[in-house]
């Protein structure tokens, strides 16, 4: 990896936008020393669900990483796409959802190719979670999807944009803020509620942070370097168990070095799985979202 790109990935690495947010790097390196920062506690509304917790706290831990934006599918509609409505460019047919479920998310992936410690990362949160008392009881395999055990060009942290729907006031009204189609499947599906928080991309411009449509480009190009904010949920169904990461902001913190990143990536990312390793998630429908809000100048 170039000099310019690996110092920003550093730098950013360790940047905290609130003075509680943890970095993911060193929360999960913790977990292998003495003064652990970060915890798995059971969800307090679906007993499949454990939330990453800071330790000794029931607070969801918001972690920051940083990596090399590689793509993403459309920031306001993920791979959903409403009833007969036609599919936006540059999205597979093979990976659309036409009706809320675990299928449908928002997805962002960062490049690998040049540095693969989040796939180190995820093994020990992987290897922590089977240690914790009362996870997993079954005995029940890991998913293969994204599970550590090897590495890919790009690592996809895919946000769910529908959670089950298990609230006893019944089915909610449908959150503000989020595109049409989301809205209208919320209204449609009984099971399923929307997820209030759909991923908010920024970008910093002149010190200030600015939505992504403010900014110049108006768009995530391949190459730039971005700041993850997310917290996490290990869900445990009948056939396996893995993380589910809801991201909160994904910000431009740097442009692309253009002479170390091309516009277009000259590698080819492997084909993602057909389930993407969807599970079901609902730990989240009768509380608030374990999230945050910056502010935008």
């Amino acid at each position: 990896m170039d000099s310019v790109t690996a110092e920003a990935l550093c730098k950013w690495k360790d940047y905290r936008y609130q003075p509680t947010d943890l970095p993911f790097v060193s929360a999960v390196h913790s977990l292998l020393g003495k003064e652990e920062l970060i915890e798995a506690r059971l969800s307090g509304t679906r007993p499949s669900d454990w939330v990453i917790c800071k330790r000794g706290t029931s607070t969801p831990a918001n972690f920051v990483y940083a990596g090399v934006f590689a793509d993403a599918d459309p920031y306001e509609t993920g791979n959903f796409v409403w009833s007969e409505e036609p599919l936006p460019a540059n999205l597979d047919e093979s990976r659309v959802a036409r009706h809320a479920g675990v299928r449908a998310a928002y997805t962002y992936s960062i490049d690998t190719f040049h540095e693969k410690e989040v796939w180190d990362l995820q093994a020990t949160l992987d290897a922590y979670m089977e240690s914790v008392k009362g996870f997993n009881l079954r005995r029940a395999p890991r998913r293969k999807w994204q599970d550590g055990s090897s590495w890919h060009l790009r690592y996809y942290f895919r946000t769910p944009m529908f959670l089950t729907c298990e609230s006893r006031a019944g089915h909610p009204p449908a959150p503000s803020g989020l595109h049409e189609w989301v809205i209208a499947e919320h209204k449609r599906n009984k099971n399923y509620r929307a997820n209030p928080v759909r991923p908010e991309v920024c970008g910093l411009e002149n010190g200030h942070m600015r939505k992504i449509a403010d900014c110049t480009p108006n768009v995530l190009e391949y190459g730039d370097v971005i700041n993850l904010i997310f917290t996490l949920v290990y869900v445990e169904d009948r056939d396996g168990w893995g993380p589910v990461p809801f991201v909160s902001h994904v910000i431009r913190v740097q442009h692309a070095n253009r002479v170390a990143f091309r516009l277009t990536s000259d590698l080819v990312a492997a084909e993602r799985p057909a389930d993407e390793g969807a599970l079901v998630i609902g730990s989240l429908v009768d509380g608030g979202y374990p999230g945050w809000h910056i502010v935008l100048w």
